[in-house]
């Protein structure tokens, strides 16, 4: 087993064993990956079925033909899947260009929606069960920028937070360093426990990713790249007993009005 995904195992088991001494032993821990970007309809929205699209965004003082989004064929962190993947040709990860006129607090949007160009709609991403992490890879040219990812709950609320590396815990969100690293997002217990009492309802939805360049940091011409994106979910809500008649479909068949 390589060293990085020896060091995953570790932090992930580690992280299990917290979850299972603070809360009943009723998990149904399971890792689900929800975007490859192995190419362009490499992920879909699990309500819909439709291809999950990524659109970008940058803010005021963006420079002209800025930002860029794009799939990016033939490309994969080495640590994640080896110098000789079986399969090199399908993988592929997700390629942001951006550039400012001014340094800043500038910020960078990836957003998930469905159709492209003027027909894009933004649209969060309805994540599985109660969700207990969410890791990702992102490539750093050592610049001094920051990742943020926002999330909304079952109740509509907003939360932000910070992604920490695997291999250090340096300051949250940073991603100040050379080429491709592991980093995850341990969600707090309060916003998983702030789900929908009808089971199937996602409890929690990925908005959209945001990337802010420090003030003192070169921005004139900039790159990011991402890749495999995943949770680590509780599924025990799917699988109660009499689960199917809290879902939304089976709650309509039966409460039927006017017949």
């Amino acid at each position: 087993m390589k060293r990085s995904n020896l060091l995953s195992v570790i932090v992930l088991l580690t992280f299990v064993s917290s979850i299972l001494g603070a809360q009943d032993m009723g998990l149904l821990l399971e890792s689900l990956v929800v975007e490859t970007w192995d190419g362009e309809d490499s992920a879909f929205f699990s309500d819909t079925g439709e291809p999950i699209k990524w659109d970008v965004r940058g803010s005021k003082y963006t420079a002209e033909n800025r930002p860029q989004v794009v799939n990016i064929s033939g490309e994969w962190p080495v640590d994640l899947f080896g110098h000789k993947p079986e399969e090199p040709e399908s993988l592929g990860i997700l390629g942001i260009r951006g550039a400012y006129d001014r340094q800043g607090y500038n910020q960078l949007e990836l957003v998930p929606g469905t159709g492209s160009g003027n027909n894009f709609v933004p649209k969060a991403i309805p994540l599985k069960g109660r969700v207990q992490m969410v890791d990702f890879w992102v490539w750093g040219a050592n610049y001094n920028y920051y990742v943020e990812f926002y999330f909304r709950d079952s109740k509509g609320l907003t939360h932000v937070f910070s992604p920490v590396r695997f291999d250090q815990r340096q300051e949250a969100g940073s991603i100040r360093f050379l080429g491709w690293k592991n980093m995850y997002i341990n969600i707090p217990r309060n916003v998983r426990l702030t789900e929908n009492n009808r089971a199937g309802i996602p409890n929690l939805s990925l908005v959209k990713i945001v990337f802010i360049t420090h003030p003192e940091e070169i921005v004139a011409d900039f790159h990011v790249y991402l890749d495999h994106l995943r949770i680590l979910t509780d599924k025990r809500e799917e699988f109660y007993d009499g689960f199917d008649l809290s879902s939304p479909q089976r709650i309509d068949e039966i409460w039927e009005t006017g017949e």
